[in-house]
């Protein structure tokens, strides 16, 4: 962005200097009488002084563009103050401009602009995981989602006697389950490429039962879900081909409102196992598009918790159950738009394939899991540094909510300057 506005200037400013030499060189030869070169020589004193200065500050605009470059590409290519230094195009200009006609051009607020211009990009990014916080920047998070899901049921207590006759009782029902989670989140940009992340879910869920008979039925949970913790860290910058390429690790707790009841339809908020979860996302920029996409492994821990005993003669109505979750790989993949300064949009798709819960030694029947999802997000920058994040997904599978909504307020932060980059 920046490039494209300097390369303009310097058109603007060749092309000023060039219209202003010719209409003086013309107008000095209708004044000019014959015999008197003066005039002449004047004029091209002045020439000479005004081609002096543009040359002075095209070649700040060409420090300018180098040094943004460098940035940019991570300290992977060549020290803006040696191309400029060492170049043979560099030293030709340096003798071609003269120090009292040097003229300054300060970048002093370069950075604010453009981190503010790229913020509403930026921050779709860093939600994704395709991006991390400045060092010393903290990042407070208050995102409020809400999920909906349905499932309809036939349950048949009887016994078929042929394919299409059933004798017996079929009862029907229909669950309805809706959540409302607010999620307070904080991000810490930290040194050597770091940033670390707490995530803190405290919610609502209530499920409502419809049997054949039109009776509802409805449970309700609310309380503190299961609290996470992430490291990230960037291991490649953009630069030619490479993208930009950060690894994450993520710990899952226990803290949630759990159930274990399988026989009943109590809510819960947490899922009872503690889990590990590597990620590793990549981004590549093509103005004004970037493109991320994500890989995903979850290993959910073995857990033992006290379930009703399946045994109906059995004296104990309950059993102690050695769970083995199943675990999880799933993919992201996606592109964000910069519409504008101020806003940027996110379309992306997100799957995920989770193997069948073993329960002593048996899989549990349909705990194989296919999710996948279509999600649209927006972000919108409406002050200096306040920004709303506006997320919709609808479900494509199954054992995928049908609608998940969610809006994030996310402000920051600067615990501490960090320190000045030494070349």
């Amino acid at each position: 962005m920046l490039s494209r506005t300097v390369f303009k200037s310097l058109l603007a400013l060749q092309l000023t200097v060039v219209a202003t030499a010719q209409t003086t060189t013309i107008a000095a030869n209708n004044a000019a009488p014959p015999g008197q070169p003066q005039t002449r020589d004047i004029v091209d004193l002045k020439l000479q002084d005004a081609l002096r200065e543009r040359d002075a500050i095209i070649r700040n605009l060409l420090e300018r563009v180098q040094e943004l470059e460098w940035r940019v590409n991570g300290g992977f290519t060549t020290r803006p103050g040696e191309l400029t230094a060492g170049g043979a195009a560099a030293e030709k200009l340096s003798h071609a401009v003269s120090s009292t006609a040097y003229s300054t051009v300060t970048n002093a607020g370069y950075d604010i602009e453009e981190r503010q211009a790229s913020e509403a990009l930026d921050r779709a990014l860093l939600v994704r995981g395709g991006l991390l916080l400045p060092q010393g920047t903290l990042e407070i998070d208050n995102t409020t989602s809400y999920y909906t899901a349905s499932s309809d049921h036939l349950t048949v207590n009887g016994f078929a006697l042929l394919p299409i006759l059933v004798v017996g009782d079929i009862t029907s029902q229909r669950v309805r389950k809706d959540i409302l989670l607010p999620t307070f989140t904080a991000r810490l940009g930290l040194p050597a490429r770091l940033q670390a992340e707490v995530n803190i879910p405290y919610g609502y869920e209530m499920n409502r039962t419809v049997d054949a008979t039109n009776k509802q039925t409805s449970q309700s949970t609310f309380g503190l879900g299961d609290i996470q913790f992430a490291a990230s860290r960037q291991l490649t910058f953009e630069h030619g081909r490479v993208p930009d390429l950060l690894a994450n690790l993520r710990f899952k707790t226990t803290t949630g409102v759990e159930s274990f009841d399988i026989q009943s339809a109590q809510t819960s908020l947490g899922s009872g196992f503690y889990a590990l979860q590597g990620n590793l996302t990549a981004a590549k920029s093509s103005d004004p598009v970037v493109f991320f996409g994500n890989l995903s492994y979850t290993e959910n821990l073995p857990g033992t918790h006290t379930i009703p005993n399946p045994d109906a003669t059995s004296s104990s109505p309950t059993i102690l159950g050695h769970f083995r979750p199943g675990d999880a790989i799933g993919f992201q993949l996606g592109s964000i738009l910069s519409l504008n300064p101020e806003t940027s949009m996110t379309v992306g798709w997100d799957q995920r394939f989770t193997r069948s819960t073993v329960l002593n030694g048996t899989s549990i029947p349909a705990s194989y899991l296919v999710e996948g999802s279509l999600r649209l997000g927006m972000t919108y920058l409406y002050a200096p540094g306040k920004l709303v994040d506006l997320s919709f997904g609808v479900g494509l599978t199954p054992d995928t909510p049908n609608l998940q909504f969610s809006v994030g307020l996310p402000f920051r932060l600067s615990l501490w300057k960090p320190p000045a980059r030494t070349y």
